[in-house]
């Protein structure tokens, strides 16, 4: 574990907006109807906050070192495992970059390597990366097999890589979803497969279902006692009696 500088943690918070970690409500066309926050993560709150700070050092570094300077790196973390995508001009230069990872961030658990030896990405083609990246966002919004949540998605090259905890009916779906969006050339699967969702999730979403029928249960008792005094009302005017009778 690593000491949280005042400056890191507001990176960290920071990056949790950039990185999904807020409340997302689904579009107009969504067939989804449920609000995705935060607290649907499958990863634990020190989880998602390790995750994001790791990722904030890794891109601080990107930027100050040499050979990461001659490189093109982008990167994603999930639960200490970094995936490091992109393109090195040189294999000393992509063996030194892995090598300086591992003695410089000794948090991360496993690096999974996604580097290969070609010229940089054009800032064309980063743009185009982003736009990828932004379809496959909203094409997991519009489907109903997986909450995005438990996704998260980088592009890099055309590239589009998907990481997170899910059944394989649930990994399927998110393939299917991100194989929609335009310009993509392959979608790269890095899920840790569950074999079932967690119990306590299934729970939580019962519990959610229970208080959102007893709402529109309220809603609707209410309603009906409004319409049925609205009735009397209109009853009472009939017969003669003065407006605005007590009830």
């Amino acid at each position: 574990m690593y000491r949280h500088t005042p400056k890191i943690i507001l990176l960290t918070i920071f990056a949790m907006f950039l990185n999904g970690c807020v409340p997302v409500i689904p579009s107009a066309t969504s067939t989804a109807a449920t609000a995705f926050t935060m607290d649907q993560d499958r990863r634990t709150a020190g989880e998602v906050i390790d995750d994001n700070s790791i990722k904030l050092q890794l891109m601080a570094w990107n930027i100050d070192d040499f050979d990461a300077k001659s490189s093109n790196l982008s990167f994603l973390v999930y639960k200490r495992v970094a995936l490091i995508a992109g393109q090195a001009p040189s294999p000393e230069i992509k063996s030194s970059i892995f090598q300086k990872i591992k003695l410089k961030f000794p948090s991360i658990d496993r690096i999974i390597d996604e580097v290969v030896i070609s010229k940089k990405n054009s800032l064309v083609g980063k743009a185009k990366d982003i736009a990828i990246t932004a379809q496959v966002e909203a094409s997991l919004l519009n489907q109903e097999v997986v909450n995005p949540i438990h996704v998260r998605v980088m592009t890099e090259n055309a590239n589009v890589y998907l990481m997170g905890d899910v059944t394989k009916r649930e990994g399927d779906g998110a393939v299917k979803a991100a194989s929609k969006a335009n310009g993509v050339n392959t979608i790269v699967k890095h899920f840790n497969y569950l074999d079932a969702r967690p119990l306590a999730e299934i729970n939580r979403e019962k519990e959610r279902e229970a208080r959102e029928l007893a709402e529109k249960n309220r809603a609707l008792s209410e309603r009906e006692r409004e319409t049925k005094r609205q009735d009397l009302l209109r009853q009472l005017k009939e017969l003669g009696s003065p407006e605005g009778t007590p009830f």
